[in-house]
């Protein structure tokens, strides 16, 4: 079969193109142009919702995967998506909801990265990775699943009420308030169950719950849940 080259195309040395590949080539790259950026295709599978900014007094800031920072300061509905970061400064606190109706608040200087994991075995499991300061959760009614990760323990969860706090030095403070709290370390996990406290240490095993008046731990949120 005779070929030669592409009719208005420049003769290129040891390039032969016959008219079928050259029709091939044009539908190839027309295909495409039809395309969406691949930049619009990762933003998509990254852009999924898991909960809603509620309330804050003072200023709550979300920062998005990009950098692109959001505020609520009053009453509202922000959406939260997979890996914001949000953060709480002095003198401010928030209230959020995740999916499946599971309430969050923030206390006063406090950061936190939303994540998620799923296994073919148990699904989605929300996962809250706390880097500083305190919150309050409570689940609500029906089994959900969630985990607390701080610096140095994780606290997972399925129908709960509690309050967990990260101090200046990692350690991590929880204290539930209903239902039970598996809490742990590298070094074991332990539950813990209502109206009860443990601390998690570097380096140690949580510490055996003990009784404590739970009412104190969470008297910060009231202003936000109202």
């Amino acid at each position: 079969m005779k070929t030669g080259r592409a009719m208005g195309g420049p003769h290129v040395p040891g390039f032969r193109t016959t008219r079928r590949q050259a029709g091939v080539l044009v539908v190839f790259v027309l295909g495409l142009s039809l395309l969406p950026p691949w930049g619009s295709i990762t933003a998509s599978a990254q852009s999924v919702q898991v909960g809603t900014a509620r309330n804050a007094i003072g200023s709550l800031v979300v920062v998005r995967p990009d950098g692109i920072e959001a505020r609520l300061q009053t009453r509202g509905a922000v959406p939260l998506f997979e890996r914001d970061v949000l953060r709480t400064e002095a003198a401010s606190q928030a209230l959020i909801e995740l999916r499946d109706g599971v309430q969050v608040a923030l206390n006063e200087n406090t950061s936190f990265k939303l994540l998620s994991r799923w296994e073919k075995a148990k699904g989605i499991t929300q996962i809250i990775r706390l880097s500083r300061g305190e919150i309050w959760v409570k689940t609500g009614e029906g089994a959900k699943r969630l985990e607390v990760e701080t610096p140095v323990a994780t606290a997972a969860v399925r129908e709960t009420e509690f309050n967990i706090k990260v101090q200046e030095d990692g350690q991590t403070v929880l204290t539930v308030i209903q239902g039970i709290v598996e809490f742990g370390t590298a070094f074991g996990t332990c539950p813990i169950r209502a109206s009860t406290i443990s601390y998690g240490v570097r380096g140690k095993r949580c510490t055996p719950p003990a009784p404590t008046e739970v009412r104190p731990a969470t008297t910060w949120a009231d202003a936000v849940l109202k």
